[in-house]
């Protein structure tokens, strides 16, 4: 019997638990759910440094009521890890977004359609890394903790202007040139109702790459789903996206991936291309 195969019917399993059994209801987000932590991350001490753009088609924009496209500019992730422990920075400086369709009226002050272009600045994210096994193990195990700046205008719709946590648990296996990585956790969200101010989704991700040579294929899942709401929560909705790229390159690379979301409130499709560096 070959070695991957635990591996490779564990990930299975664990995509098809995500898939199916997470499948989020059309709900009550910022733009874009959490990336996976990464655990590249841990590979060596010292900096990495990324940053790429990104287009998405199919987009619906909860508080503004709009679907149509967005462009996410300035996409950039700043990493330190030492040892056990990594400090990151990251998020998108700048988003464009076009109104196509209508589908519901403004909400949280966020402006009507009037034919011009949204634009802001996007998500900025503070978080901490912990490798809570030894760097030998064959099964890896981190915890993840940090918060999302408020940095938007209401004005424009494009997010909520409300500081949020997260907190995830991320198991790692590694068998020869196959790593798959399972994470799960909650998240603390601020809502723009009044008389409901928080919301507590669930946050879940799985990253697969075949690490085989300079070009690594990988699929990765992500989004979060609020399982106590009995109605949709503007600016809070469940969200789902799954990605397939590669990765391509040593200590410097190209993250090349094309999106699917799975919610309504997710991407039709979407590409992003990344270039990141050690320092």
């Amino acid at each position: 019997m070959p070695r991957n195969l635990p591996l490779s019917a564990l990930f299975s399993g664990v995509l098809a638990l995500l898939v199916f059994g997470c499948l989020p209801r059309p709900g009550a987000a910022q733009l874009r759910p959490l990336d996976p932590m990464g655990w590249p991350t841990f590979e060596q001490p010292g900096g990495t440094f990324v940053v790429g753009a990104g287009f998405y088609t199919g987009q619906r924009v909860s508080l503004a009521g709009v679907e149509g496209r967005l462009a996410e500019l300035g996409a950039f992730q700043v990493t330190w890890a030492y040892e056990r422990v990594a400090v990151r920075l990251g998020g998108t400086l700048f988003r464009l977004f076009d109104d196509q369709h209508v589908f519901a009226e403004p909400y949280g002050d966020a402006r009507p359609p009037d034919g011009t272009t949204r634009r802001d600045a996007g998500d900025i994210r503070v978080s901490t890394i912990i490798r809570l096994t030894a760097e030998e193990a064959r099964v890896g195990v981190a915890f993840r903790f940090g918060t999302r700046l408020p940095t938007t205008d209401n004005r424009e719709g494009l997010g909520r202007d409300q500081a949020d946590f997260f907190a995830t648990l991320g198991v790692h296996f590694h068998e020869g040139p196959m790593a798959v990585s399972i994470e799960g956790g909650a998240g603390v969200n601020g809502t723009r109702e009044v008389r409901h101010e928080q919301v507590d989704p669930i946050l879940f991700a799985a990253s697969f790459m075949y690490e085989g040579g300079l070009v690594r294929p990988l699929v990765e899942l992500t989004g979060q789903h609020d399982p106590r709401s009995s109605r949709d929560r503007r600016g809070n909705e469940n969200i789902g996206e799954v990605r397939v790229g590669a990765l391509i390159g040593g200590d410097r690379w190209i993250k090349i991936t094309g999106a699917r979301g799975w919610t309504s409130f997710s991407p039709d499709f979407g590409l992003s291309v990344l270039f990141g560096t050690r320092f």
